[in-house]
């Protein structure tokens, strides 16, 4: 699956030379994220797989560690090559899609076998085929952060300078992935030290109190509190996730989370955009501490329903 999904990734990037009209462009762009979600889930997966029990959470935190770190560096590449040459940008995307398939091949990745049940539900296209049950309720809880979250980035630089705080917007993001890096390993080494609870209640309670800033000073430390809060939550999230299923549903958990948090990110600036017109950028932000405040009880839900049920989140 990872060796198809990175082929076909270098095949559309390729094809970004001989591009003639938006629905080309649109189609390349489709097919990428369709590739990037498999490999990415495969990816993800593996690292679950392959990380000790006891060290779980701190391997899943190093791994979308990475992601934070190339999120961070690729716009700034794309931003930064095609004011030097043109063809800088696509050529480094080449370069890094024919790397990609060589590390698929040279990785060795053990395949994870799937039962005959489980081959069965997939041929049943049923609800169940596509989502793991258990990982629904702490996707939910990712889905709502996601959705506070994506609306604060859309609209951070003009919420910013519609109050005055150009210094905080401009700063907001760099503050944002520095608190990611150094905090999303240590939620990965406290889950597997303390357990669920002790990371996620603080974190949740962080995000809201990050989504209310209203001075540069304010607003640079809600981008840290975003970063401790969010930031945390896909490592965090996938690390529950996959807390009740045996091995050989790994990738249906982590995939039934991934798709919570991208549906968060493409709905949050369209749903929550639709309050400027009436209520301005400043409600934005106060929609989005509401998710925040929603996913924080939401959990607070989970962690009773747990323990009048005597089992664990």
């Amino acid at each position: 699956m990872l060796i198809i999904a990175v082929v076909i990734h270098a095949i559309c990037t390729f094809g970004y030379h001989f591009i003639d009209g938006m629905l080309f462009l649109c189609t390349l762009r489709f097919v990428q994220g369709m590739t990037y979600g498999m490999a990415s889930t495969v990816i993800a997966t593996t690292v679950a797989s392959i990380v000790p029990e006891s060290r779980r959470g701190e391997g899943i935190g190093y791994f979308t560690l990475s992601i934070t770190l190339g999120s961070a560096i690729g716009p700034f590449l794309g931003i930064s090559l095609p004011q030097i040459n043109p063809l800088y940008a696509l050529v480094l995307c080449d370069v890094l899609s024919i790397s990609l398939i060589v590390l698929a091949f040279i990785l060795n990745i053990t395949e994870i076998k799937v039962g005959f049940r489980q081959r069965v539900e997939v041929k049943s296209f049923r609800l169940r085929t596509f989502f793991e049950p258990t990982a629904i309720p702490i996707s939910i809880v990712a889905l709502l952060g996601a959705i506070g979250y994506s609306a604060v980035m859309s609209y951070i630089g003009t919420y910013s300078e519609t109050i005055g705080l150009l210094l905080g917007g401009s700063l907001f993001y760099i503050a944002y992935s520095i608190a990611c890096l150094i905090f999303r390993p240590i939620s990965g080494v406290m889950i597997d030290r303390y357990g669920n609870h002790v990371v996620m209640v603080p974190i949740l309670f962080t995000m809201i109190l990050g989504f209310l800033a209203h001075s540069n000073l304010v607003l640079l430390l809600g981008a840290v509190l975003v970063g401790i809060g969010y930031g945390s939550i896909p490592s965090a999230g996938q690390t529950i996730a996959v807390q009740k299923v045996k091995l050989n549903k790994f990738s249906l958990a982590t995939s039934t989370l991934y798709i919570a948090l991208d549906l968060g990110n493409g709905i949050g600036p369209y749903i929550l955009g639709m309050v400027v017109p009436i209520y301005g950028f400043r409600a934005v932000y106060m929609c989005s501490a509401i998710a925040a405040l929603l996913a924080f009880l939401f959990y607070i839900g989970m962690i009773i329903k747990s323990r009048k049920e005597n089992v664990a989140v």
